[in-house]
């Protein structure tokens, strides 16, 4: 698996997350629900976009690494 297809492998898993959220708050709508999408949902956003970031930067490094060894 590339470095590059793990970024696009993460950012479909917070999809499909996203998509299974908004289906589960149909049934579950307390304040402990509320609790649990601002403490682990809400934030996924942002992880996401600082860990799309440094897969980039991890990726710039293996490549150069790969040619240096050519």
């Amino acid at each position: 698996m590339s470095v590059k297809s793990t970024r696009g492998t993460i950012n479909k898993a917070v999809r499909d997350l996203n998509v299974s959220w908004q289906q589960c708050k149909n049934y579950w709508a307390d304040v402990k629900s509320k609790e649990f999408e601002e403490k682990y949902i809400a934030p996924l956003p942002d992880a996401v976009t600082a860990t799309s970031s440094i897969i980039d930067e991890i990726d710039k490094i293996l490549t150069k690494i790969k040619r240096d060894c050519e």
